[in-house]
Protein backbone atom coordinates (compact mmCIF):
# COMPACT_ATOMS: atom_id res chain seq x y z
CA UNK A 1 0.00 0.00 0.00
CA UNK A 2 2.84 2.35 1.08
CA UNK A 3 4.67 1.60 -2.16
CA UNK A 4 1.35 2.15 -4.31
CA UNK A 5 1.34 5.71 -2.49
CA UNK A 6 4.81 6.51 -3.14
CA UNK A 7 4.36 5.73 -6.58
CA UNK A 8 0.86 7.56 -7.09
CA UNK A 9 2.45 11.03 -5.58
CA UNK A 10 5.63 10.70 -7.70
CA UNK A 11 3.59 10.19 -10.89
CA UNK A 12 2.16 12.94 -12.63
CA UNK A 13 -0.92 13.52 -10.60
CA UNK A 14 0.11 16.86 -9.59
CA UNK A 15 0.93 17.63 -13.07
CA UNK A 16 -2.54 16.83 -14.07
CA UNK A 17 -4.31 18.59 -10.76
CA UNK A 18 -2.77 21.45 -12.16
CA UNK A 19 -3.53 21.70 -15.97
CA UNK A 20 -7.46 20.73 -14.71
CA UNK A 21 -7.80 22.93 -11.87
CA UNK A 22 -5.03 25.85 -11.96
CA UNK A 23 -5.30 26.65 -15.67
CA UNK A 24 -2.92 25.33 -16.81
CA UNK A 25 -2.91 24.19 -20.64
CA UNK A 26 -0.58 22.15 -22.44
CA UNK A 27 2.04 24.08 -25.23
CA UNK A 28 1.71 22.34 -28.93
CA UNK A 29 3.42 24.96 -30.75
CA UNK A 30 7.27 25.69 -31.31
CA UNK A 31 9.64 28.74 -30.85
CA UNK A 32 11.66 29.35 -28.15
CA UNK A 33 11.02 29.21 -24.84
CA UNK A 34 11.37 32.48 -23.75
CA UNK A 35 7.94 33.12 -25.98
CA UNK A 36 6.03 30.55 -24.20
CA UNK A 37 3.25 31.92 -22.04
CA UNK A 38 2.55 31.64 -18.90
CA UNK A 39 -0.04 29.29 -19.18
CA UNK A 40 1.96 26.52 -19.96
CA UNK A 41 4.22 26.92 -17.25
CA UNK A 42 4.25 24.97 -14.03
CA UNK A 43 5.11 26.81 -11.09
CA UNK A 44 8.39 26.27 -8.87
CA UNK A 45 6.40 25.08 -6.04
CA UNK A 46 5.47 21.99 -7.94
CA UNK A 47 5.60 19.24 -5.52
CA UNK A 48 6.64 16.43 -8.10
CA UNK A 49 7.63 16.59 -11.63
CA UNK A 50 10.25 14.66 -14.11
CA UNK A 51 11.54 16.09 -17.00
CA UNK A 52 14.99 17.69 -19.32
CA UNK A 53 17.00 20.46 -18.96
CA UNK A 54 18.84 21.62 -22.10
CA UNK A 55 22.39 23.80 -20.82
CA UNK A 56 24.41 24.57 -23.77
CA UNK A 57 28.28 25.56 -22.66
CA UNK A 58 28.66 28.77 -21.02
CA UNK A 59 24.46 29.37 -21.00
CA UNK A 60 22.22 28.90 -18.05
CA UNK A 61 18.88 27.55 -17.92
CA UNK A 62 16.20 27.42 -15.41
CA UNK A 63 12.92 25.90 -17.34
CA UNK A 64 12.55 22.18 -17.69
CA UNK A 65 10.62 20.81 -20.18
CA UNK A 66 7.96 18.44 -19.42
CA UNK A 67 6.70 15.77 -22.18
CA UNK A 68 2.73 15.20 -22.31
CA UNK A 69 0.79 13.01 -24.47
CA UNK A 70 -0.36 16.13 -26.62
CA UNK A 71 2.52 18.32 -26.09
CA UNK A 72 4.90 19.53 -23.52
CA UNK A 73 4.62 21.78 -19.80
CA UNK A 74 7.73 24.21 -19.24
CA UNK A 75 8.59 23.79 -15.55
CA UNK A 76 10.18 26.50 -13.76
CA UNK A 77 12.91 25.42 -11.37
CA UNK A 78 13.73 27.02 -7.70
CA UNK A 79 17.30 27.38 -9.23
CA UNK A 80 19.66 28.04 -12.42
CA UNK A 81 21.76 25.41 -14.31
CA UNK A 82 25.37 27.31 -15.64
CA UNK A 83 27.44 24.27 -17.78
CA UNK A 84 31.38 25.85 -17.49
CA UNK A 85 32.32 22.21 -19.64
CA UNK A 86 30.85 19.41 -20.60
CA UNK A 87 33.18 16.32 -21.04
CA UNK A 88 32.88 12.68 -22.60
CA UNK A 89 35.40 10.42 -23.55
CA UNK A 90 34.82 7.23 -25.86
CA UNK A 91 36.31 4.22 -26.00
CA UNK A 92 38.00 2.61 -29.09
CA UNK A 93 35.33 1.76 -30.68
CA UNK A 94 33.97 5.24 -30.53
CA UNK A 95 30.94 4.56 -28.04
CA UNK A 96 31.09 6.67 -25.37
CA UNK A 97 32.72 5.57 -21.94
CA UNK A 98 32.24 8.94 -19.90
CA UNK A 99 29.54 11.70 -19.43
CA UNK A 100 30.45 14.25 -16.99
CA UNK A 101 29.14 18.06 -16.59
CA UNK A 102 30.72 20.73 -14.38
CA UNK A 103 28.23 22.94 -13.32
CA UNK A 104 26.97 25.83 -11.22
CA UNK A 105 23.81 26.28 -9.30
CA UNK A 106 22.77 29.29 -8.94
CA UNK A 107 19.81 29.82 -6.13
CA UNK A 108 17.18 32.21 -7.51
CA UNK A 109 16.17 33.56 -3.84
CA UNK A 110 19.50 33.57 -1.99
CA UNK A 111 21.56 34.33 -4.88
CA UNK A 112 24.03 31.44 -3.63
CA UNK A 113 26.19 29.76 -6.18
CA UNK A 114 27.03 26.14 -5.68
CA UNK A 115 29.41 23.80 -8.15
CA UNK A 116 28.78 20.42 -8.99
CA UNK A 117 29.71 17.91 -11.04
CA UNK A 118 27.44 15.61 -12.58
CA UNK A 119 28.57 12.18 -13.84
CA UNK A 120 26.18 9.29 -14.94
CA UNK A 121 24.95 7.53 -11.66
CA UNK A 122 26.48 10.21 -9.66
CA UNK A 123 23.52 13.11 -9.77
CA UNK A 124 23.67 16.03 -7.62
CA UNK A 125 20.70 17.16 -5.11
CA UNK A 126 19.76 21.06 -4.67
CA UNK A 127 16.57 21.65 -3.14
CA UNK A 128 15.06 18.52 -2.85
CA UNK A 129 15.39 18.19 -7.06
CA UNK A 130 17.53 15.66 -7.91
CA UNK A 131 19.96 16.45 -11.45
CA UNK A 132 20.93 13.67 -13.56
CA UNK A 133 23.11 13.42 -16.34
CA UNK A 134 20.76 11.70 -19.12
CA UNK A 135 22.84 12.41 -22.68
CA UNK A 136 24.56 15.25 -24.39
CA UNK A 137 23.86 16.81 -27.38
CA UNK A 138 24.79 19.68 -29.93
CA UNK A 139 24.75 23.32 -27.99
CA UNK A 140 24.63 25.56 -31.37
CA UNK A 141 28.03 24.64 -33.20
CA UNK A 142 29.26 27.05 -35.63
CA UNK A 143 30.13 25.52 -38.93
CA UNK A 144 31.57 26.99 -42.42
CA UNK A 145 30.92 24.88 -45.56
CA UNK A 146 32.38 24.77 -48.92
CA UNK A 147 30.14 24.52 -51.24
CA UNK A 148 30.89 22.50 -54.63
CA UNK A 149 28.60 22.72 -57.91
CA UNK A 150 27.91 19.77 -59.08
CA UNK A 151 27.40 21.20 -62.46
CA UNK A 152 30.36 22.08 -64.73
CA UNK A 153 31.22 25.24 -65.19
CA UNK A 154 29.53 26.74 -61.64
CA UNK A 155 32.10 28.30 -59.17
CA UNK A 156 32.34 27.25 -55.35
CA UNK A 157 31.18 29.53 -52.71
CA UNK A 158 31.33 29.71 -48.76
CA UNK A 159 28.53 29.28 -46.21
CA UNK A 160 28.12 30.02 -42.78
CA UNK A 161 25.61 28.82 -39.86
CA UNK A 162 25.30 27.48 -36.73
CA UNK A 163 23.48 23.79 -35.82
CA UNK A 164 19.88 24.27 -36.00
CA UNK A 165 19.25 26.96 -37.98
CA UNK A 166 18.89 27.10 -41.50
CA UNK A 167 20.16 29.21 -45.05
CA UNK A 168 19.02 30.12 -48.02
CA UNK A 169 20.74 29.24 -51.37
CA UNK A 170 20.04 29.75 -54.65
CA UNK A 171 21.18 29.82 -58.27
CA UNK A 172 18.78 32.47 -59.69
CA UNK A 173 16.34 29.66 -60.89
CA UNK A 174 16.21 27.11 -57.98
CA UNK A 175 15.69 28.12 -54.20
CA UNK A 176 16.66 25.73 -51.44
CA UNK A 177 16.81 25.80 -47.76
CA UNK A 178 19.82 24.63 -46.46
CA UNK A 179 18.78 22.65 -42.92
CA UNK A 180 22.52 22.91 -40.82
CA UNK A 181 21.22 18.88 -39.12
CA UNK A 182 24.34 17.54 -37.04
CA UNK A 183 27.68 18.11 -36.62
CA UNK A 184 29.73 15.22 -35.16
CA UNK A 185 33.54 15.96 -34.38
CA UNK A 186 34.07 11.97 -33.50
CA UNK A 187 33.40 8.87 -36.23
CA UNK A 188 34.73 5.86 -35.80
CA UNK A 189 33.78 3.00 -38.53
CA UNK A 190 35.03 -0.29 -38.63
CA UNK A 191 37.45 -0.52 -41.52
CA UNK A 192 38.18 -4.17 -41.43
CA UNK A 193 39.09 -5.34 -44.90
CA UNK A 194 38.59 -8.53 -45.06
CA UNK A 195 38.34 -10.93 -48.67
CA UNK A 196 37.21 -13.55 -46.23
CA UNK A 197 37.98 -17.58 -47.15
CA UNK A 198 36.11 -20.57 -47.98
CA UNK A 199 35.73 -23.13 -45.24
CA UNK A 200 36.18 -25.83 -48.09
CA UNK A 201 39.86 -25.93 -48.56
CA UNK A 202 41.01 -27.48 -45.02
CA UNK A 203 44.50 -26.53 -45.46
CA UNK A 204 42.82 -22.74 -44.14
CA UNK A 205 40.58 -24.25 -41.18
CA UNK A 206 42.38 -24.35 -37.58
CA UNK A 207 39.76 -25.66 -35.04
CA UNK A 208 41.23 -23.43 -32.51
CA UNK A 209 40.89 -20.33 -33.94
CA UNK A 210 37.60 -21.10 -35.15
CA UNK A 211 36.43 -22.21 -31.51
CA UNK A 212 38.25 -19.40 -30.01
CA UNK A 213 36.75 -16.59 -32.44
CA UNK A 214 33.04 -17.76 -31.26
CA UNK A 215 33.26 -18.43 -27.97
CA UNK A 216 34.17 -16.43 -25.04
CA UNK A 217 32.74 -12.81 -24.72
CA UNK A 218 29.36 -11.77 -26.45
CA UNK A 219 30.90 -9.66 -28.34
CA UNK A 220 33.25 -11.60 -30.41
CA UNK A 221 33.23 -11.63 -34.04
CA UNK A 222 34.88 -14.02 -36.61
CA UNK A 223 36.50 -11.30 -37.98
CA UNK A 224 38.86 -9.03 -36.38
CA UNK A 225 37.27 -5.33 -36.43
CA UNK A 226 39.77 -2.59 -37.19
CA UNK A 227 38.28 0.29 -35.58
CA UNK A 228 39.35 3.70 -36.97
CA UNK A 229 38.17 7.49 -36.19
CA UNK A 230 38.00 8.95 -39.92
CA UNK A 231 37.68 12.65 -38.71
CA UNK A 232 34.67 15.11 -38.21
CA UNK A 233 31.25 15.26 -40.20
CA UNK A 234 28.69 17.52 -41.31
CA UNK A 235 24.75 16.39 -41.40
CA UNK A 236 22.52 18.56 -43.14
CA UNK A 237 19.33 18.88 -45.30
CA UNK A 238 18.39 20.65 -48.36
CA UNK A 239 14.63 21.40 -49.09
CA UNK A 240 12.91 22.67 -52.20
CA UNK A 241 10.14 25.46 -52.21
CA UNK A 242 7.47 22.56 -52.51
CA UNK A 243 9.21 21.70 -48.62
CA UNK A 244 10.69 18.18 -50.11
CA UNK A 245 14.10 17.47 -48.24
CA UNK A 246 17.12 15.50 -48.82
CA UNK A 247 19.28 14.05 -46.02
CA UNK A 248 23.50 14.83 -46.69
CA UNK A 249 25.73 13.68 -44.28
CA UNK A 250 29.80 14.37 -46.02
CA UNK A 251 32.95 14.00 -44.19
CA UNK A 252 35.69 16.50 -43.81
CA UNK A 253 38.96 14.62 -44.60
CA UNK A 254 39.29 12.24 -47.11
CA UNK A 255 38.72 8.09 -46.00
CA UNK A 256 40.92 5.27 -47.25
CA UNK A 257 38.05 2.70 -47.78
CA UNK A 258 41.06 -0.07 -48.23
CA UNK A 259 42.10 -0.08 -51.91
CA UNK A 260 44.68 2.98 -51.41
CA UNK A 261 43.12 5.63 -52.78
CA UNK A 262 41.62 8.25 -49.98
CA UNK A 263 38.36 9.30 -50.99
CA UNK A 264 35.98 11.99 -50.04
CA UNK A 265 32.85 10.56 -49.06
CA UNK A 266 29.69 12.68 -50.03
CA UNK A 267 26.54 10.60 -48.81
CA UNK A 268 22.95 11.31 -49.77
CA UNK A 269 19.17 9.68 -48.67
CA UNK A 270 15.61 10.36 -49.42
CA UNK A 271 14.20 9.21 -45.79
CA UNK A 272 15.66 8.63 -42.65
CA UNK A 273 14.69 5.01 -42.63
CA UNK A 274 16.87 4.50 -45.49
CA UNK A 275 20.94 4.04 -45.20
CA UNK A 276 23.10 7.07 -46.80
CA UNK A 277 24.58 6.35 -50.55
CA UNK A 278 27.99 7.67 -50.86
CA UNK A 279 29.59 9.35 -54.01
CA UNK A 280 32.89 8.78 -53.58
CA UNK A 281 35.25 11.41 -54.78
CA UNK A 282 39.66 10.90 -54.93
CA UNK A 283 41.37 13.14 -53.02
CA UNK A 284 44.65 14.58 -54.88
CA UNK A 285 47.96 14.69 -53.61
CA UNK A 286 47.61 17.66 -51.12
CA UNK A 287 44.62 15.83 -49.76
CA UNK A 288 42.04 17.99 -50.78
CA UNK A 289 39.10 18.34 -53.95
CA UNK A 290 40.90 20.40 -55.61
CA UNK A 291 42.49 18.15 -58.20
CA UNK A 292 39.10 16.36 -58.99
CA UNK A 293 37.40 20.11 -58.98
CA UNK A 294 39.80 21.24 -61.55
CA UNK A 295 39.50 18.03 -63.63
CA UNK A 296 35.54 18.38 -63.35
CA UNK A 297 35.61 22.18 -64.82
CA UNK A 298 37.96 20.86 -67.66
CA UNK A 299 35.81 18.09 -68.86
CA UNK A 300 32.77 20.88 -69.44
CA UNK A 301 35.42 23.20 -71.06
CA UNK A 302 35.11 22.21 -75.23
CA UNK A 303 38.56 24.24 -75.73
CA UNK A 304 40.26 22.40 -72.65
CA UNK A 305 38.80 18.87 -74.24
CA UNK A 306 40.12 19.99 -77.77
CA UNK A 307 43.28 20.89 -76.21
CA UNK A 308 43.81 17.49 -74.61
CA UNK A 309 42.23 15.62 -77.35
CA UNK A 310 45.35 17.31 -79.85
CA UNK A 311 47.80 16.10 -76.97
CA UNK A 312 46.81 12.63 -76.52
CA UNK A 313 47.03 12.10 -80.59
CA UNK A 314 50.21 13.46 -80.60
CA UNK A 315 51.77 11.31 -77.96
CA UNK A 316 49.40 8.19 -79.22
CA UNK A 317 50.20 8.12 -83.22
CA UNK A 318 53.27 7.06 -84.44
CA UNK A 319 55.20 10.24 -86.11
CA UNK A 320 55.60 7.26 -89.18
CA UNK A 321 52.03 6.89 -89.84
CA UNK A 322 50.34 10.66 -89.84
CA UNK A 323 47.39 8.99 -91.49
CA UNK A 324 46.27 7.23 -88.06
CA UNK A 325 45.93 10.87 -86.95
CA UNK A 326 42.40 12.21 -88.14
CA UNK A 327 40.91 8.70 -87.36
CA UNK A 328 42.31 8.76 -83.48
CA UNK A 329 41.52 12.06 -83.17
CA UNK A 330 37.45 11.46 -84.18
CA UNK A 331 37.59 9.15 -81.72
CA UNK A 332 38.82 10.99 -78.94
CA UNK A 333 37.07 13.73 -79.44
CA UNK A 334 34.11 11.29 -79.67
CA UNK A 335 34.90 9.54 -76.31
CA UNK A 336 35.48 12.50 -74.41
CA UNK A 337 32.28 14.36 -75.79
CA UNK A 338 29.92 10.98 -74.56
CA UNK A 339 31.38 11.44 -71.34
CA UNK A 340 31.39 14.91 -70.54
CA UNK A 341 27.34 14.88 -71.55
CA UNK A 342 28.32 17.18 -74.97
CA UNK A 343 26.66 14.69 -77.43
CA UNK A 344 23.04 13.21 -77.56
CA UNK A 345 22.71 9.45 -77.59
CA UNK A 346 19.21 7.91 -79.21
CA UNK A 347 17.86 11.02 -78.41
CA UNK A 348 18.79 11.58 -74.95
CA UNK A 349 20.93 13.66 -73.22
CA UNK A 350 23.22 11.32 -71.23
CA UNK A 351 27.04 11.25 -69.55
CA UNK A 352 29.77 9.25 -68.15
CA UNK A 353 30.08 5.62 -68.44
CA UNK A 354 26.47 5.30 -69.54
CA UNK A 355 26.86 7.42 -72.19
CA UNK A 356 29.48 5.50 -73.56
CA UNK A 357 27.33 2.08 -73.03
CA UNK A 358 24.71 3.60 -74.85
CA UNK A 359 26.83 4.64 -77.53
CA UNK A 360 28.25 1.34 -78.14
CA UNK A 361 24.73 -0.61 -77.94
CA UNK A 362 23.52 1.69 -80.67
CA UNK A 363 26.38 2.12 -83.45
CA UNK A 364 28.46 -0.76 -82.80
CA UNK A 365 27.62 -4.67 -83.67
CA UNK A 366 27.46 -6.89 -80.99
CA UNK A 367 29.87 -9.07 -82.22
CA UNK A 368 32.51 -6.10 -82.19
CA UNK A 369 31.34 -4.68 -78.91
CA UNK A 370 33.77 -5.94 -76.20
CA UNK A 371 36.84 -4.90 -78.75
CA UNK A 372 35.51 -1.48 -79.34
CA UNK A 373 34.73 -0.52 -75.81
CA UNK A 374 38.38 -1.79 -74.96
CA UNK A 375 39.80 0.57 -77.53
CA UNK A 376 37.35 3.69 -76.37
CA UNK A 377 38.55 2.81 -72.80
CA UNK A 378 41.78 3.59 -73.62
CA UNK A 379 41.09 6.14 -75.46
CA UNK A 380 39.22 8.17 -73.18
CA UNK A 381 41.35 7.24 -70.26
CA UNK A 382 44.22 8.58 -72.09
CA UNK A 383 42.36 11.81 -73.24
CA UNK A 384 41.46 12.49 -69.12
CA UNK A 385 44.75 11.85 -68.06
CA UNK A 386 45.59 15.18 -70.58
CA UNK A 387 42.82 16.85 -69.74
CA UNK A 388 44.01 16.66 -65.82
CA UNK A 389 47.20 17.70 -67.05
CA UNK A 390 46.57 20.09 -68.92
CA UNK A 391 44.09 21.39 -66.21
CA UNK A 392 46.67 21.54 -63.27
CA UNK A 393 49.07 23.78 -65.97
CA UNK A 394 46.85 26.49 -65.72
CA UNK A 395 46.50 26.36 -61.52
CA UNK A 396 50.93 26.69 -62.25
CA UNK A 397 51.09 23.00 -61.05
CA UNK A 398 53.60 20.10 -62.29
CA UNK A 399 51.83 17.26 -64.16
CA UNK A 400 50.98 14.25 -62.94
CA UNK A 401 54.43 11.62 -62.27
CA UNK A 402 52.97 8.07 -63.66
CA UNK A 403 52.76 6.08 -60.84
CA UNK A 404 50.15 3.79 -59.08
CA UNK A 405 49.05 6.59 -57.14
CA UNK A 406 48.33 8.47 -60.53
CA UNK A 407 47.00 5.65 -61.71
CA UNK A 408 44.45 5.21 -58.96
CA UNK A 409 43.52 8.77 -58.81
CA UNK A 410 42.70 8.41 -62.36
CA UNK A 411 40.13 5.60 -62.20
CA UNK A 412 38.34 6.89 -59.03
CA UNK A 413 37.83 10.18 -60.83
CA UNK A 414 36.83 8.11 -63.51
CA UNK A 415 34.22 6.53 -61.72
CA UNK A 416 33.48 9.95 -59.85
CA UNK A 417 32.79 11.99 -63.16
CA UNK A 418 30.55 9.06 -64.53
CA UNK A 419 28.39 8.74 -61.14
CA UNK A 420 28.40 12.82 -59.98
CA UNK A 421 25.71 13.12 -62.72
CA UNK A 422 23.10 11.11 -60.75
CA UNK A 423 23.72 12.73 -57.69
CA UNK A 424 20.72 14.32 -56.21
CA UNK A 425 21.33 18.32 -56.11
CA UNK A 426 22.57 21.06 -58.17
CA UNK A 427 25.27 21.85 -54.75
CA UNK A 428 27.13 19.83 -51.92
CA UNK A 429 29.10 21.51 -48.79
CA UNK A 430 31.83 20.29 -47.40
CA UNK A 431 32.75 21.08 -44.15
CA UNK A 432 35.55 22.92 -44.31
CA UNK A 433 36.00 24.58 -40.36
CA UNK A 434 33.90 24.51 -36.78
CA UNK A 435 33.48 25.69 -33.51
CA UNK A 436 31.98 22.83 -31.32
CA UNK A 437 29.49 23.95 -29.02
CA UNK A 438 28.47 20.96 -26.60
CA UNK A 439 24.83 20.94 -24.67
CA UNK A 440 24.48 18.67 -21.60
CA UNK A 441 20.78 16.85 -20.84
CA UNK A 442 20.03 16.83 -17.85
CA UNK A 443 16.49 15.23 -16.07
CA UNK A 444 15.31 17.11 -13.11
CA UNK A 445 13.23 15.20 -10.53
CA UNK A 446 12.01 16.08 -7.70
CA UNK A 447 9.70 13.20 -6.41
CA UNK A 448 8.87 13.50 -2.50
CA UNK A 449 7.46 9.73 -2.66
CA UNK A 450 10.29 8.14 -2.78
CA UNK A 451 10.76 8.02 1.20
CA UNK A 452 7.30 6.63 1.02
CA UNK A 453 8.70 3.98 -1.11
CA UNK A 454 11.43 2.97 0.62
CA UNK A 455 9.33 2.99 3.86
CA UNK A 456 7.23 0.10 2.05
CA UNK A 457 10.26 -1.96 0.05
CA UNK A 458 11.54 -2.11 4.23
CA UNK A 459 8.13 -3.51 5.49
CA UNK A 460 8.29 -5.51 2.79
CA UNK A 461 11.78 -6.78 3.69
CA UNK A 462 11.20 -7.19 7.43
CA UNK A 463 7.65 -8.99 6.41
CA UNK A 464 9.51 -11.76 3.92
CA UNK A 465 11.82 -12.33 6.53
CA UNK A 466 9.18 -12.33 9.32
CA UNK A 467 7.34 -15.11 7.08
CA UNK A 468 10.60 -16.92 7.20
CA UNK A 469 11.95 -16.72 10.57
CA UNK A 470 8.59 -16.41 12.80
CA UNK A 471 6.34 -19.65 12.61
CA UNK A 472 3.05 -19.32 12.46
CA UNK A 473 0.85 -21.79 14.61
CA UNK A 474 -2.83 -22.39 14.87
CA UNK A 475 -4.72 -23.89 17.77
CA UNK A 476 -8.19 -25.49 17.45
CA UNK A 477 -10.14 -26.88 20.39
CA UNK A 478 -13.40 -28.57 19.58
CA UNK A 479 -15.67 -28.77 22.38
CA UNK A 480 -18.83 -31.26 21.84
CA UNK A 481 -21.39 -32.52 24.73
CA UNK A 482 -21.22 -35.77 25.57
CA UNK A 483 -23.93 -37.50 27.80
CA UNK A 484 -23.80 -35.93 30.65
CA UNK A 485 -20.42 -34.40 30.34
CA UNK A 486 -18.38 -33.24 27.25
CA UNK A 487 -15.76 -33.94 24.45
CA UNK A 488 -12.71 -31.76 23.75
CA UNK A 489 -10.91 -32.37 20.63
CA UNK A 490 -7.79 -30.51 19.76
CA UNK A 491 -6.06 -29.44 16.48
CA UNK A 492 -2.48 -28.10 15.70
CA UNK A 493 -1.44 -26.20 12.41
CA UNK A 494 1.79 -24.81 11.48
CA UNK A 495 3.65 -23.84 8.59
CA UNK A 496 6.39 -26.26 8.88
CA UNK A 497 6.67 -29.37 10.02
CA UNK A 498 8.98 -29.77 12.68
CA UNK A 499 10.01 -32.03 16.10
CA UNK A 500 9.42 -28.99 18.03
CA UNK A 501 5.76 -28.83 16.48
CA UNK A 502 5.08 -32.35 17.43
CA UNK A 503 6.71 -31.71 20.81
CA UNK A 504 4.52 -28.45 21.85
CA UNK A 505 1.14 -30.21 20.77
CA UNK A 506 2.06 -32.84 23.42
CA UNK A 507 2.50 -30.67 25.39
CA UNK A 508 -0.66 -28.36 25.16
CA UNK A 509 -3.12 -32.01 24.80
CA UNK A 510 -1.86 -32.67 28.40
CA UNK A 511 -2.15 -29.64 29.88
CA UNK A 512 -5.59 -28.81 28.17
CA UNK A 513 -7.13 -32.52 27.61
CA UNK A 514 -5.88 -34.35 30.49
CA UNK A 515 -8.67 -34.89 33.63
CA UNK A 516 -7.70 -33.57 36.49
Amino acid sequence: MLICLGGLFDGDLFVRALTWFGGKTVYSGGGFVSEVKPEHRLPPSNPTFRGNLVVSEGTVSSTAILSQSDGILLQELPFAVELKKFIVEYYPTGMPKLFASDIVIHDKETGESKEERIEVNHPASYRGVQIYQSSFDDGGSRVKLKALPMAGGAKSFEVEGTIGSSSQITNGDEKLTLEYTALRVINVENMTNDAGGSGADVRKVDLRQALNSRLGAADKTPTQREMRNVGPSITYKLRDEAGQAREFHNYMLPVDTGDGTPVFLLGVRTATSEPFRYLRLPADEDGSMEGFVRLRAALHDPAMRERAVRRYVLKAVDPQRPELVEQLTASASRAVGLFAGAETVGGRQVSGLQAISDFMETAVPEAERERAAEVLLRILNGTLLELSTLARETQGKPPLVESEATARFMTQGVLALSDISLYPAPVTFQLDDFTQVQASVFQVARAPGKNVVYLGCLLLILGVFAMLYVRERRLWVWVAPDGTGAKATMALSTNRKTLDADREFEQLRSKLLTIP
